[in-house]
């Protein structure tokens, strides 16, 4: 899980007003992927057509992310044409029904970021993170929404897929 320790800095650095809720997202993502948000796939592909006509065309923004576990997050301000939507749709369709993480591996990451927020890592502190954990563990560790602080810094936009599920994607029609 060494990578892990490099994408937990990455992302630290990146995102440094990340709260708990923001790092156990990113850790649930990357054991789980992102395939609880499909529960209709022609609701899924109208819900990812409507957010990204909503989020800004940004050249610069990186296409990939990785997020540990070959696992990573396509951005969406990435994205510059529908017919890559599209593309990106089926993609997050069929990755979400190979993505099978387990509860001793999540519960493994969850515990390096612990020990990373111990050593300073993260903006956050470990009083911080134990009693959010606390809190997620009583509630069943469900999964978790970007804090207010992140969506207003960050403007996430993205869809989490394996990356071998991105050759879609990558291609770009």
């Amino acid at each position: 899980m060494n990578d892990l320790y490099t994408i937990l800095q990455t992302h630290a650095a990146r995102y440094s007003k990340m709260e708990p809720t923001d790092a156990v997202k990113l850790l649930y993502q990357s054991e789980f992927g992102g395939g609880h948000l499909i529960a209709n796939e022609d609701a899924c592909l109208a819900y990812l057509r409507a957010e990204w006509a909503r989020t800004p065309f940004d050249p610069q923004a990186p296409l990939l992310e990785d997020i540990g576990g070959g696992v990573v997050r396509v951005m969406l301000a990435a994205i510059a044409e529908a017919a890559e939507i599209e593309v990106l749709g089926r993609d997050f369709i069929a990755s979400a029904a190979n993505v099978h993480g387990t509860n001793e591996g999540f519960l493994e990451k969850l515990a390096i970021l612990r020990k990373m927020t111990a050593e300073g890592c993260f903006a956050f502190s470990l009083g911080e993170l134990d009693e959010y954990l606390a809190a997620y563990e009583k509630a069943g560790y469900p999964v978790v929404s970007h804090s207010e602080t992140y969506r207003m810094h960050y403007r996430p936009a993205y869809r989490v897929l394996r990356s071998k599920d991105c050759s879609g994607i990558l291609a770009k029609p």
